[in-house]
């Protein structure tokens, strides 16, 4: 068990604890008591540390910065003495009544720790009351020390000064130090000299010239410069204030600090310009200010409308100006009603701003009320000020587009009486109703019909003042309604439409407040727009004889539904605020359009390029069918020369019995026959050198067989002039194989140059075509139709049936050239006397010959269709050639 330690020990422990902390109450009742006192000193001591960061002391003379040390050296004398006195050290009685309240301790507990009784016999009294005592002192506590700055200073100057103190430290900066230990060092003697007079002047010309400052120098001068300059002058160093003075007119200066003075005025008029100081000139210039001068414009040639295929208005132009013209236009005023509002066309300046510029700004407006009509056009002009300069009128006709449809021209002229005189509407509505009465015109254009009413009724009943020009635009759509076809009209609106979205496009572009809502209703007009017009052109193609052999219309169904996709992306991409990703787009689209544009350009040039090629294929297959043609008639006049024993002895035996009978029974006749024939020699030559003619004009290139088949001709009718039958018959066999070679070179020519097509068989071919014997009228009744002319034989007749084809596929156009034959169709051979009979001959029956001609004619059809892979062509190609 401990023993509890002695009262007595306990107290004195306690006492050496109450000490400590009394030493620290007198320093906290030291500090409440010192911290007030210094304020004052402290003030005094912040003011000139104020003063001096503001280097205040300098700009002082000598004394009176003496005189300023020495009153801050009082005031902080008079402060120091005041703290001092009020900064005495509390005793411990104080420390320990500051303990006591502190703590909240009553009746004095620290006193009682060291006081005694007073009568002897009451320890244990005592004692306890000790006790009772130590135990409230145990939570002694000193407290925080409170200056109490608040009743001191009511007004919070201390804050202010503070600031103050922060604010000079920031003037100072680095030279903080240096201004500090320049206050405290006063400065007696002369001032300094101040610095020379320097003076400075320039002149800055408007910002629309482009000019640079002009800089005056000091020793004076003359300049002239633009009207609405300013000059700025400068004067430093120096005493007293300086003066200006400009064509008699003072102008004042500024006062940037002691000893600088600027002067800033615009220069309105010309004049001397004058600068002195206290009397005395310090420069003086000759100023001239020269009028700005509205700019000069001018027509170089008249301005023309040009007669194309869309008319446009040619107006030449050029422009001068000094520093620049800035904006140009074209004013159209109506010639025979000069109080119509004009027509302006801006004009487009290279650069922007040039000083000289000309060029030619072409314009359609045929579209305006005015087409067709007299106007005076002149030329405006303008600078950067706003000051216009006009060029002199002149009159021409504005032009017009060209309109076939009659209902459209007539409702166009009533548009331009009614530009002339919009006060008149009786003319105009009965020339309207006129054409509303024409049955015929709008039997199958009801849309058309009720248009032209709704402009009539509207020209009847409405008198808004806007009513005419409402009138001429519908007479415009009509009209163009009349003349063109849907998909023009709609390709105009698509145009419009997308120019209008690429507008607001390049506006958000360009940084400009773009209206959301706007933007978007224009897109969804763009995609209306698209619609339309892709729908007129499936339309148009659907009508179109042309596109038979291919399909555009799925061609447009799938750019349509491209398009479609890309104009929704577009739309979204805006809606979602994300413009670079919609102008991308935009500009997908614009390619698009263009790409489809030029595939239906290029689709119509190939269309044309097949007719012209279909065309020279037509002419090649009546050439090749006029070769047949001679072909034939040689043969009946090589018949005819065998008649008349123009064979020889070996070849005799195939002579049929009736000619052998009857060349030496009737000589009388065959002189006849030979007579005729020769005059049918002479025109097949003819024929023949027209043929050659045409075969050069066509592909550029006439056979060298035809060449020998003309010299065979010409041999055949000197030798039938001097009645050698032999020697005719000789020349008919070479002429008959030289057109043969001849037609074949013919036809490998033309297929080359023209391709294959669809032939017709060469009989039909000749009945169709006026071309197809090349025989002048003159000639006809020499040909085969003499008395002694001879019919085709039935062989002959199948030959031809079966087909003597065109050039098309490359079948050669007669039997091969050293395929000689008898007429019926057996070669001969040569040195016997005898007929081939390998039984080669074959007589096609009437159904198979059918057949043959119905297969032809299929694989012509799908040879002709190019849209079929190309190894099913280059297949039917391969099967064709054995025809």
């Amino acid at each position: 068990m401990m023993i509890p330690p002695r009262p007595q020990d306990s107290l004195e422990t306690l006492l050496r604890g109450v000490a400590q902390r009394r030493r620290l109450a007198m320093l906290a009742l030291w500090f409440e008591r010192a911290w007030p006192a210094a304020m004052p000193l402290l003030g005094v001591a912040g003011l000139f540390l104020c003063a001096a960061l503001v280097d205040l002391p300098r700009s002082l003379p000598g004394w009176a910065h003496a005189l300023l040390l020495a009153g801050f050296a009082v005031a902080g004398a008079a402060a120091l003495l005041h703290a001092v006195r009020r900064m005495a050290m509390p005793d411990p009685q104080a420390a320990d009544r500051r303990m006591e309240k502190a703590s909240g301790l009553a009746h004095r507990p620290l006193a009682v720790l060291t006081d005694r009784p007073a009568q002897p016999g009451t320890d244990s009294l005592w004692q306890a009351h000790v006790t009772r005592a130590m135990r409230q002192v145990g939570r002694l506590r000193i407290g925080t020390p409170r200056p109490g700055m608040a009743l001191h200073d009511p007004r919070a100057l201390r804050l202010g000064l503070v600031v103050l103190l922060a604010a000079s430290f920031g003037i100072a900066g680095e030279q903080a130090p240096g201004r500090v230990l320049r206050a405290l060092q006063p400065v007696f003697g002369a001032q300094p000299v101040p610095p020379a007079t320097q003076l400075q002047a320039w002149i800055t010309p408007p910002a629309y010239t482009g000019l640079a400052p002009v800089f005056l120098k000091a020793e004076g001068g003359a300049v002239s410069v633009p009207q609405e300059s300013r000059l700025v002058v400068n004067v430093t160093g120096g005493t007293g204030e300086p003066a200006l003075v400009l064509g008699g007119k003072s102008l004042p200066f500024a006062r940037l600090d002691p000893t600088s003075f600027q002067a800033d005025e615009a220069l309105g008029e010309s004049g001397r310009l004058a600068v002195s100081r206290g009397g005395a000139p310090l420069a003086a210039w000759d100023v001239t200010v020269v009028p700005n001068v509205a700019p000069v414009v001018s027509f170089p040639e008249p301005p023309t409308g040009l007669r194309s295929r869309v008319p446009q208005t040619r107006i030449p132009w050029q422009a001068a100006h000094a520093y620049g013209v800035v904006s140009l236009q074209a004013e159209l005023t109506l010639r025979d009603r000069k109080e119509a509002a004009p027509l302006l066309v801006p004009i487009q300046i290279p650069g922007g701003n040039t000083k000289s510029a000309k060029g030619v700004r072409l314009q359609d407006l045929t579209a305006h009320p005015w087409a067709g009509l007299m106007v005076e056009a002149k030329l405006v002009g303008k600078d950067a000020t706003g000051l216009a300069g006009s060029s002199e009128s002149i009159a021409f006709e504005l032009p017009e587009r060209r309109f076939q449809h009659p209902v459209a021209r007539a409702i166009l002229e009533v548009r331009k009486g009614l530009s002339l005189r919009p006060e008149e509407r009786g003319p105009a509505i009965l020339a309207l109703e006129q054409q509303a009465r024409l049955d015929e015109v709008w039997k199958n254009d009801t849309g058309g019909l009720l248009n032209l009413e709704s402009i009539l009724t509207q020209l009847r009943r409405d008198r808004a003042p806007n009513t005419i020009e409402e009138v001429q635009a519908r007479i415009w759509q009509l009209a163009l309604h009349l003349e063109e076809g849907a998909p023009e009209r709609t390709a105009r609106a698509l145009e419009q439409a997308r120019q209008a979205v690429r507008e607001m496009l390049e506006a958000e572009r360009r940084g400009e407040e773009v209206d959301k809502a706007e933007l978007d209703r224009r897109m969804r007009e763009l995609q209306e727009a698209l619609q339309r017009h892709m729908e007129a052109l499936a339309e148009q193609n659907r009508r179109d004889p042309a596109n038979q052999n291919f399909d555009p219309e799925r061609q447009n169904r799938l750019d349509a539904q491209d398009m479609k996709r890309t104009t929704e992306e577009m739309r979204d991409a805006a809606r979602e605020e994300r413009m670079n990703e919609a102008r991308d787009k935009m500009a997908e689209l614009d390619r698009m359009m263009e790409d489809m544009q030029n595939a239906r350009k290029e689709r119509g040039q190939q269309t044309e390029r097949q007719k012209a090629r279909a065309e020279k294929r037509q002419r090649g297959e009546r050439q090749m069918s006029a070769v047949q043609d001679m072909i034939k008639r040689e043969g009946a006049l090589l018949d005819n020369a065998q008649q008349r024993g123009g064979l020889p002895e070996t070849q005799r035996p195939f002579m049929q019995p009736r000619q052998r009978a009857q060349a030496p029974q009737d000589q009388q006749r065959s002189q006849e026959q030979r007579a005729q024939d020769q005059r049918i020699q002479q025109a097949l030559r003819r024929a023949l050198g027209e043929l050659m003619q045409q075969q050069g004009d066509l592909t550029g290139k006439i056979p060298p067989q035809l060449a020998e088949a003309d010299a065979a001709m010409r041999d055949g009718v000197a030798a039938l002039r001097d009645g050698r039958d032999p020697a005719a018959a000789q020349a008919a066999q070479r002429a008959i194989e030289a057109l043969q070679k001849g037609g074949r070179e013919m036809s490998q020519e033309m297929a080359a140059q023209f391709g294959r097509g669809g032939e017709e068989d060469a009989e039909e071919e000749g009945d169709e075509s006026g071309e197809g014997s090349m025989m002048a009228e003159g000639d006809q009744d020499g040909m085969g139709n003499g008395p002694g002319s001879q019919q085709m034989g039935p062989a002959d007749q199948r030959g031809e049936r079966r087909g003597e084809r065109g050039y098309g596929r490359g079948r050669d156009v007669t039997r091969r050239a050293d395929e000689r034959r008898d007429p019926l169709g057996r070669h001969l051979r040569e040195g016997t006397s005898g007929s081939d009979e390998s039984g080669d001959v074959q007589v096609p029956e009437q159904m198979e010959e059918a057949r043959t001609r119905a297969i032809q004619e299929e694989l012509r059809r799908r040879g002709a269709d190019r849209g079929r892979p190309q190894p099913e062509l280059d297949y039917i190609d391969r099967l064709l050639r054995q025809f």
